[in-house]
């Protein structure tokens, strides 16, 4: 069996994922501090944005594959990937602003919330 479509979008957002961790070195570096966020509202930002990413998109991924592996439509799997993908930018994004312009990351969220359960009932479809 070939994958086709969770590794593109594994792809893209591990992409995603190396521009939030290189915006907080970045960050970092500028201030001069190894670790934490010294008290600094923008660098806590960045480490949220990043640390977000890290806490929802290995489940939908790996919910993602297992729809793949059993066979769902690629069109459902594109649509829970760019739903996904979407959503991170938008959050990540979100998170960039000073002062922080929460639309974009409430439907980055929003987004998100959407991908998760998506993937869920795909993998429970091809239960049935």
């Amino acid at each position: 069996m070939t994958l086709a479509v969770t590794p593109v979008y594994a792809i893209l957002l591990t992409l995603l994922f190396l521009l939030l961790a290189a915006r907080v070195i970045a960050e970092r570096r500028g201030n001069k501090f190894a670790y934490g966020n010294n008290d600094s509202h923008q660098i806590e930002a960045k480490i949220r944005a990043h640390a977000n990413w890290a806490e929802y998109v290995p489940i939908a991924l790996l919910l993602m594959l297992m729809a793949e592996i059993q066979g769902t439509a690629s069109v459902w799997l594109h649509l829970t990937g760019i739903i996904l993908l979407v959503g991170r930018m938008l959050h990540g994004f979100g998170m960039s602003f000073k002062p922080r312009d929460f639309r974009f990351r409430l439907y980055g969220m929003l987004l998100t919330i959407t991908a998760i359960p998506l993937a869920l009932i795909l993998n429970v479809i091809a239960l049935l």
